[in-house]
């Protein structure tokens, strides 16, 4: 019972419904490329191998989607997490980690190009 409280509080605390991405999505963390793994009006979360850079905490980010020549670029944003992200091979020294970034405050261009993307670029709700 406990447990589904802590659930259902960590549902809550978004305002925005969150979609799976279409494979091939990529977020740019300045140097660092990432996959987005999903994503919502407000934030999204991003996978990426660890090398000897790590992100900043308030960051300008790109999101890249080649399939349809999608360029979104320079969207402030922060990280509200970053955790280890469990390697598909038992044993691989890569560092993989998950990261949730949420979204600053978006140009009304941004806003539109990030709809856009939601509409075509995703494949369900998580």
């Amino acid at each position: 019972m406990y447990e589904q409280k802590i659930k259902d509080a960590a549902v809550d605390r978004r305002r925005h419904k969150r979609y799976r991405v279409r494979e091939g999505a990529l977020a740019f963390l300045g140097p660092i490329p990432g996959t987005i793994t999903d994503i919502s009006r407000g934030g999204m979360s991003v996978k990426y191998v660890v090398f000897e850079k790590r992100p900043e905490q308030t960051l300008k980010l790109d999101i890249f989607f080649s399939e349809e020549d999608f360029f979104l670029p320079d969207i402030p944003a922060f990280l509200v997490s970053d955790v280890d992200y469990p390697s598909e091979a038992p044993f691989s020294a890569v560092q993989i980690k998950r990261l949730g970034i949420k979204f600053g405050e978006l140009s009304s261009e941004q806003e539109a190009s990030l709809q856009h993307f939601l509409l075509h670029n995703t494949v369900a709700e998580v």
